[in-house]
């Protein structure tokens, strides 16, 4: 079975995708701060910012695909700490984009809608980005060093999600299975 390494597995979208892949892949995790157990998915704590770190990670799991979900995807968090979130929204993305490229193995970047500035949607990928916050532009940043780094890099612009929480997971959109 191939390997799939999913970056940002405590959060929202990491943690229901890990659940979700395991079905056609070998899955492979990591978590920075907020360990976790999934059941059929292979766990690693790893901090993405350090390139010598990540690049043994690459080389231990040999995987076939990346998808980075990892960031600090709290706006305000990032408007107040822009330089210790621009080390995993922008350097950490630009890292994952050049070890994959290396490889020849396809990536999955999970960017957002707040590229832009909600004044004239729906948008279409080709529309210029315009955000309103540092994290709309580190996303930006990210976007470009991904793509610039690493030609089979696919772009997802998430809009808000809503679903079940991972267990350190907080978000008022989340469903936690009572009702």
């Amino acid at each position: 079975m191939k390997k799939l390494l999913v970056t940002g597995a405590s959060g929202f979208l990491g943690w229901n995708l890990c659940q979700l892949a395991q079905q056609e892949w070998e899955v492979y995790g990591t978590y920075l701060s907020q360990p976790l157990a999934i059941p059929g998915v292979t766990l690693l704590q790893a901090d993405l910012r350090d390139f010598q770190h990540l690049k043994v990670l690459f080389q231990e799991i040999q995987p076939a695909a990346v998808i980075h979900t990892a960031a600090q995807s709290s706006p305000n968090y990032c408007q107040t700490h822009p330089t210790e979130s621009y080390h995993i929204n922008v350097t950490a993305s630009s890292y994952i984009a050049g070890l994959s490229a290396d490889r020849q193995i396809p990536c999955v970047f999970t960017s957002t809608d707040l590229v832009f500035d909600g004044r004239n949607p729906p948008y279409r990928e080709t529309d210029p980005v315009s955000p309103i916050s540092y994290y709309g532009e580190q996303k930006v940043r990210a976007e470009l060093e991904m793509r610039s780094g690493h030609g089979q890099v696919a772009i997802c612009r998430m809009p808000l999600m809503f679903g079940a929480a991972p267990p350190h997971g907080s978000s008022f959109t989340a469903c936690s299975g009572n009702k």
